[in-house]
């Protein structure tokens, strides 16, 4: 395998770590503001349908209020924008270096050497956090799953079947956590409306 081809898979890696790094912030964001609602709305309905003073129901509502608070404190904290945009960054720059390892591949372009585009590469790799294997796993997929068929067996890396069921582990797990997170509050409810 071509070192191009290195540079290549790393920045289709890099994608896909800017994808999730979004996809989170934009899921954030989206929970933050569910759970907000939901406390506000179970806040006016313990208000108006309260059937004691020392029910349990309103200390847990505060407490999961604290909780969201606390949430989008530790959100705030994980930096989903700013890490995407320093990794779209590193793919962009990436593009470049690959571009000139293909024409210093292809001998087009006698004045840089090898060790000049590994030292460079290594040094961009240095500006940002590293992909996850999944991220690799899904750049593999989607190189596979967007190229013609015809054009398939040009591809120096294909999916294996683990990676297959790895990616697809992924995609469950995701959106199964996806569905707990915006359940919870509606699940909290109706836990205390059983318990009432």
């Amino acid at each position: 395998m071509a070192f191009s081809d290195n540079i290549w898979w790393t920045r289709k890696s890099k994608i896909q770590a800017e994808k999730r790094l979004v996809s989170n912030a934009f899921q954030a964001q989206v929970v933050l503001l569910w759970y907000s609602f939901a406390g506000v709305a179970a806040s006016v309905y313990y208000l108006k349908y309260s059937s004691s003073d020392g029910d349990m129901s309103g200390i847990a509502w505060v407490v999961y209020s604290v909780l969201v608070l606390c949430m989008s404190g530790f959100i705030n904290g994980l930096s989903f924008k700013q890490r995407a945009g320093l990794i779209k960054e590193c793919y962009e720059t990436l593009n470049d270096v690959y571009q000139r390892c293909r024409e210093f591949e292809a001998g087009k372009t006698p004045c840089v050497t090898l060790e000049e585009l590994s030292a460079e590469y290594d040094q961009i790799l240095g500006v940002c956090e590293n992909h996850l294997t999944i991220d690799y796993y899904l750049a593999q997929c989607e190189a596979y799953l967007t190229t013609p068929k015809e054009n398939r067996k040009n591809l120096d890396k294909k999916p294996t079947p683990y990676i297959w069921i790895c990616t697809a582990w992924h995609i469950t797990k995701r959106c199964l956590m996806m569905a707990f997170f915006y359940l919870l509050p509606v699940l909290v409810f109706i836990l205390l409306e059983c318990m009432a």
